[in-house]
């Protein structure tokens, strides 16, 4: 229930572009870490290829989720849907889980 809650709201948060929704209704603190550590790594070399979106706004890291699920990250083609969201959605699970592994061992 809870990936599909999270699912609906990001489909929705990209559908309605005027819409603002917070990002806490879909991750915790820690998971807004890590996203923010993916757009560095997801972000492309050109201006069109970069996450246009602020801080804090659930389409920034939606935008991460998608390009994670395999969308090429521009606004000019069709906004992702909902199988793309699902598997980035599956992969971001498994590598925040090795993330926070990570940090729990090198803290030792």
């Amino acid at each position: 229930m809870e990936v599909v809650i999270k699912l609906f709201l990001m489909r929705f948060a990209y559908a309605e572009p005027e819409l603002e929704i917070s990002s806490k209704s879909c991750f915790t603190e820690e998971e807004e870490e890590f996203l923010e550590h993916q757009i560095e790594q997801l972000e492309g070399k050109t201006e069109k290829q970069k996450n246009p979106y602020k801080q804090k706004d659930l389409k920034r890291y939606v935008w991460v989720i998608a390009r994670l699920g395999g969308w090429k990250g521009y606004e000019s083609k069709r906004h992702p849907g909902i199988t793309t969201l699902w598997i980035g959605l599956k992969y971001f699970k498994a590598a925040m889980e090795g993330w926070t592994i990570s940090r729990n061992v090198s803290t030792r």
